[in-house]
């Protein structure tokens, strides 16, 4: 049961609304942390238009690259808000200009604070100094689109693509509280689609939405001097000078276009001469190890790929289980290879196969019985089944969860307890590789699943995917996860659990991962070991010929 609701407010310039922002607060208004008691907005009717320098080119390729590249739902599409909102007072004011900045007026503002808000969000009123209004107990908190450490200004997205970042930031930020200072409350960070500004912010804007009602949620729930302690991790020295960003000029616009066409026209040419391959190394030396150069390697031919090993072994034989993707069906099912224990393999055999795509087969031992949990993402659903006859046989035991856009779903025993790791989408329009959810329960097969106090436990591209199974070392519990920023699958960290219980986790990087041993390999993202065998999955480019 949550305390008493905070009361909220919010600053709109109208009631038509990106898509985006109509989602954020739809979720604040189904919650039950929070309580919108006013709408404060701008009254302008003749806002002076400032006339951004080139901004011509830049708006006509931004048109083109929304038309071209972005997928429906579009975030930005308007939407009338006026549905969703409960009464509420509504405050109209006019900002007042003061140099490059908006004000407003010290009426206006006595009229907020005399509704005693706790929260003012902000979606709007550009060039408002939000620093100056001190509206609400707990501050203005608004979106910050963009790595508030490295980067100021925007356009959102656009930069982070011309410049081929490896990952991009978001952030919700407070300022103007009485409570407690100007603050980061909470940080995230995406993997930057390279060949479309407009495709990028589309994911990562979706992606967000949920960012700002969580941590009210989280504030209401944890109260003042609880909730400071958790943001306090967001609020260390900037990564290196700030840099400031602004829209384009014609000419700085036309360069940037420019080294994304070409970006896309070497896409193409890949596209064409060459497929994209993922296959297996492995090595029966029983080594924690980042120095993959010497191990061996399982190969398919190029009308399809192996990836997501997972390994057992029985009377002395290790049961590599995959996903086997074959290029004609489009759609991935999971397949075995037989290694004996002189490295010696077999082809493998498909085990399970459905309608739709199977990848990363978590497999596990229980009660002497072999379980599987293959990621079936698009059947929205997280499955369990059974070995009746191992390794080949597997049937349906049981649905874990339901209507749940979750990938590399991965469980362990533990504590008199099981865990469940998964890497969810809670938003449908973005990608399930930024944030890690846990879940938990007393029984595995008739228990119900409850969500971690801390969920989602990891909001980062570089380490929120699972990456295979956890295993104990030495006494310690180690979770691979994968690093997905600079592209799917790039690489993949083993990292100590420190903690975990039922209200807190916490990991720390012990051994990184990452495809330099090799030029021709771009990437790696599954890690396995069981016995004396440890096989990883590695992805490059091969030629379609030859």
């Amino acid at each position: 049961m949550y305390p008493q609701k905070l009361r909220l407010g919010l600053l709109l310039d109208s009631f038509n609304v990106p898509a985006w922002v109509y989602s954020v607060v739809q979720r604040i208004v189904n919650g039950c942390s929070g309580t919108l008691v006013l709408l404060v907005l701008n009254d302008e009717k003749s806002r002076t238009n400032k006339t951004v320098k080139g901004k011509s080119i830049y708006s006509l390729y931004n048109r083109i690259d929304e038309k071209i590249f972005t997928k429906a739902p579009n975030p930005f599409a308007a939407k009338n808000i006026a549905d969703i909102l409960p009464s509420l007072s509504v405050l109209k004011v006019i900002p007042i200009q003061d140099g490059d900045n908006l004000l407003l007026s010290e009426a206006d503002l006595e009229n907020i604070r005399g509704h005693r808000l706790d929260i003012l969000m902000s979606f709007g009123f550009e060039g408002l100094r939000l620093e100056t209004l001190h509206a609400a107990k707990y501050g203005t908190w608004f979106y910050y689109h963009g790595d508030d450490r490295i980067m100021k200004g925007g356009p959102p997205g656009f930069w982070e693509v011309v410049e081929n970042w490896s990952e991009t930031g978001t952030a919700v930020l407070s300022v103007g509280g009485d409570a407690f200072p100007d603050q980061v409350l909470f940080r995230s960070h995406f993997i930057t689609y390279p060949l479309s500004p407009a495709r990028h912010r589309s994911y990562y804007f979706w992606a967000s939405t949920l960012f700002l009602p969580r941590q009210i949620n989280l504030l209401n729930r944890l109260g003042e001097e609880r909730y400071c302690q958790q943001t306090k991790k967001y609020n260390a020295a900037p990564l290196r000078t700030v840099k400031k960003y602004e829209a384009p000029s014609n000419f700085a616009a036309a360069k940037a276009i420019a080294r994304i066409v070409l970006r896309l026209v070497k896409e193409f040419f890949q596209r064409i001469f060459f497929i994209d391959q993922w296959f297996l190394l492995f090595s029966l030396k029983n080594e924690m190890s980042d120095d993959f150069s010497r191990f061996n390697k399982i190969v398919p031919s190029k009308d399809k790929f192996w990836a997501d090993p997972h390994a057992a072994q029985v009377n002395g034989v290790y049961y590599i289980f995959i996903e086997e993707f074959l290029r004609t069906k489009n759609k991935g099912h999971i397949s075995v290879i037989e290694v004996d224990e002189l490295g010696r393999w077999k082809p493998p055999v498909t085990v399970l196969e459905k309608s739709y795509h199977l990848s990363y087969p978590f497999i596990f031992k229980w009660n002497d019985r072999f379980y599987m949990v293959p990621e079936s993402r698009e059947n929205k659903t997280i499955d369990l089944y059974e070995c009746i006859d191992f390794p080949h046989k597997w049937v349906f035991k049981k649905c874990l969860m339901r209507d749940v856009s979750a990938v590399d779903t991965t469980l362990i025993y533990h504590s008199n307890k099981w865990w469940l790791f998964t890497a969810i989408a809670e938003n449908e329009a973005a990608a399930p590789n930024v944030e890690l959810f846990l879940f938990y329960t007393d029984n595995l097969l008739d228990g119900e699943w409850r969500a971690h106090a801390q969920n989602p436990i990891v909001s980062d591209v570089k380490r929120a995917r699972p990456a295979g199974s956890l295993f104990m070392e030495d006494g310690k519990l180690f979770r691979p996860s994968q690093d997905c920023s600079k592209a799917y699958g790039y690489g993949f960290d083993l990292n100590e659990v420190e903690v975990l219980s039922e209200c807190e986790y916490r990991e720390k990087r012990i051994i990184s991962c990452r495809p330099d041993w090799d030029k021709k390999i771009l990437a790696t993202h599954t890690y396995a070991n069981f016995g004396d065998l440890t096989v990883i999955d590695v992805f490059r480019k091969t030629p379609k010929i030859g």
